[in-house]
């Protein structure tokens, strides 16, 4: 347990390592002890490594990975319970990993955590898949190119699947191509994760909440002027005025002609505005 300075920091030095070293399950761990300090970090990783150990005792001898991945599906899913939660989808807490961890419910990335570390422990060579709006699993070296679904069990997709999800998701908005469908590394699977949350904040009108996970966005990436601008929004709201009108001054400094530039203007006038009246 720690609070949520140490987390933080341990969390920047943790996404700071080379993407193929990085401690998937950690860094998801890190990011939900700053929101709750009663989070057991080191606990929670020793759950999972307890649950690889027994799904290792489990596999024969000369198994390969279809096979394994019959025992890991049947573990994962039918054993241990998880299950995609079909009635709070948007809840924070699907994607804070201790508590997908504890009520055995999440969304597509976390039950995709649970389902990789635990095949990555027994051997398997899964890789995160990012797909618009629902995230995938990819087993590695098998014909056909096996995509499967955490949310859905760990059932397998094909590609004219995803081409209905897409359809459906977006409303047939976006046409699939074929780069939805690529293996993606792990410090994108832990900005996607950092980016479910700030929705799941935002959604619930946790404007602290969502800023924590903005920072930390930009800690991964801090070239991304969506977050910029978001960051200094949500400090404005938050009357943090003086980091709120650097953030803004950043992003206008670095958005060209974006089409909202006028507004975010109006927003500088009004923060120096204020601070003026403060001083």
């Amino acid at each position: 347990m720690q609070g949520p300075e140490r987390a933080r920091a341990e969390f920047e030095k943790l996404v700071n390592t080379p993407a193929p070293m990085l401690d998937l399950a950690r860094a998801a761990l890190l990011i939900a002890a700053e929101s709750d300090p009663q989070v057991d970090v080191e606990g929670e990783i020793d759950r999972i490594d307890g649950w690889a150990e027994t799904l290792q005792a489990r596999l024969e001898p000369g198994w390969n990975n279809l096979q394994k991945l019959a025992r890991l599906r049947s573990f994962v899913f039918e054993e241990l319970g998880f299950r995609g939660d079909r009635k709070d989808y948007f809840s924070p807490s699907n994607s804070l990993l201790h508590e997908v961890i504890e009520r055995r419910r999440g969304i597509p990335l976390t039950l995709a955590i649970i389902m990789m570390e635990l095949g990555w422990r027994i051997g398997m060579p899964l890789e995160g898949v990012g797909f618009p709006g629902h995230f995938l699993v990819r087993l590695a070296g098998e014909p056909g190119d096996l995509l499967l679904d955490p949310y859905r069990r760990g059932m397998s997709v094909h590609e004219e699947d995803c081409h209905r999800m897409l359809a459906r998701i977006t409303r047939g908005a976006v046409e699939f191509k074929p780069a939805m469908i690529a293996s993606v590394d792990k410090r994108q699977m832990i900005v996607r994760l950092l980016h479910n949350l700030k929705a799941a904040y935002l959604k619930r009108g946790d404007d602290p909440g969502a800023l924590a996970a903005i920072e930390r966005i930009l800690m991964l990436e801090p070239g991304d002027l969506d977050q910029i601008r978001d960051r200094g929004l949500l400090l404005f709201r938050m009357q943090r005025f003086a980091p709120a009108l650097e953030s803004l001054n950043r992003y206008l400094a670095r958005a060209g002609g974006a089409p909202d530039r006028a507004d975010i203007e109006g927003h500088v006038v009004a923060l120096r505005l204020k601070l003026a009246s403060l001083n």
